[in-house]
């Protein structure tokens, strides 16, 4: 008995071992996320995510008048995540060499399909380079709003309008 206990626990790392790195990338995020370790979430996250974060830091330092520098980091927090809730099994559903689509389906039945996006690291892969690059995890962004956007409604300039 002891013997296939030992077999299997040396089996089951070898299958994971044997992943395709999108599937190692999303299992990656989900684990950052039920440990809530931000740092660990944002090294697996697409570079338009953490433009968008780094962007938001910016300008939360600027509404602080400078007093204190925010790092991306602090902008991104993980709540409402069941730290008991792990990944059960994850699937490879496509990957065309740019997109990926990972199933990951958790300890207590829950679904969840996230998108990867393959990513050249910066300055390499447009000057026939490796190529090199990772997967990243594509996070839907909210839409931008601002003065120019006709979903924000206008302030009237008359007080009495």
């Amino acid at each position: 008995m002891f013997a296939a206990l030992l077999a299997l626990s040396l089996l089951v790392p070898a299958c994971r071992g044997k992943e395709s790195e999108a599937v190692s990338v999303a299992r990656t995020f989900a684990e950052t996320a039920r440990r809530g370790d931000v740092e660990g979430m944002m090294a697996v996250l697409e570079r338009p995510a953490i433009e968008r974060l780094e962007e938001t830091a910016e300008r939360a330092s600027d509404q602080v008048g400078g007093r204190r520098s925010i790092e991306s980091s602090e902008m991104l927090q993980i709540v409402g995540v069941d730290r008991s809730v792990a990944v059960a099994e994850a699937e490879l559903l496509d990957d065309d060499g740019s997109v990926a689509h990972v199933e990951l389906t958790m300890t207590d039945g829950e679904r969840i399909r996230l998108e990867l996006v393959w990513e050249t690291r910066e300055g390499e892969g447009e000057d026939g380079d490796d190529g090199g690059g990772a997967w990243k995890v594509r996070i839907p962004l909210p839409r931008q709003t601002g003065p120019d956007d006709a979903s924000v409604a206008p302030v009237p300039s008359d007080p009495g309008a």
